[in-house]
């Protein structure tokens, strides 16, 4: 349905998966963001879309980047958490 990525089936298994930065900024992004995960899956998908958008950034170094998403995976979700949704 979103023109984009991969369907594998294994068994009673079923993987989808999308390789490409664009892709996952144009299709996957927008969908999390008009409809918002609501437990605290919400703040892995934070993370996951900020990393999305320092990889596709540019105007970064490599290094910058490197150092930018290590931080990001050194973030713990608070034992509180709520999501904004």
């Amino acid at each position: 349905m979103l023109g984009v990525g991969k369907i594998s089936i294994s068994g009673n298994m079923a993987e989808y998966r999308i390789r490409d930065i664009k892709s996952i900024l144009q299709h996957i992004i927008p969908i999390f963001d008009k409809y918002p995960l609501l437990t605290s899956k919400y703040f892995n998908y934070d993370l996951f879309k900020q990393a999305a958008l320092i990889c596709s950034n540019p105007v970064l170094s490599n290094k910058k980047k490197d150092e930018l998403l290590t931080e990001l995976k050194s973030k713990i979700r608070p034992e509180e958490y709520i999501s904004p949704a």
